[in-house]
């Protein structure tokens, strides 16, 4: 009985190791994972953003709405080197806008990147020490400037 159940076990794991295995995605695809999640990350920066915009040329301010949309950013902009970490460039099938410069500087990549989280807290205190806050200088200066600042320097047009 123990030798069955033994080998029910043995063949069991081999089993799901060769599942594993089989499971394991190519080169190509692991890139244009990696693009896709990059992409989602920088499609929420832009609804975090918009919130932010609209409020910045003239809609009416909403704290618990800017507030929310700086609370994504801190979080998604923190995000930014990691989903990174993997030069893509290699693979010319896939649809992105990263610019190749983004591995040959990935420090100067990642510090931008820093630097919006950065910006983002500064908002953040804005936000909560102000009631009324100047939303598009606030705005401009901790968090329009510095995306602008990557894109300029990282990003395809």
């Amino acid at each position: 009985m123990k030798r069955i159940a033994f080998t029910g076990a043995a063949l069991l794991s081999s089993l799901l190791a060769f599942n594993v295995m089989a499971a394991q995605p190519s080169p190509e695809e692991q890139a244009a994972s990696n693009v896709a999640n990059r992409q989602a990350v920088f499609k929420l920066l832009s609804v975090a953003n918009g919130t932010l915009g609209g409020m910045a040329r003239g809609a009416p301010y909403d704290a618990d709405a800017a507030k929310l949309a700086v609370t994504r950013i801190q979080t998604l902009a923190g995000m930014i080197p990691e989903l990174f970490a993997a030069d893509t460039t290699s693979f010319s099938n896939l649809d992105t806008r990263a610019a190749t410069t983004i591995w040959a500087n990935k420090a100067d990549f990642d510090m931008m990147a820093q630097d919006l989280v950065n910006g983002a807290n500064a908002m953040m205190e804005v936000l909560n020490s102000n009631a009324n806050p100047d939303i598009r200088a606030t705005f401009g200066a901790n968090i329009g400037q510095k995306c602008g600042a990557c894109h300029d320097r990282f990003r395809l047009d």
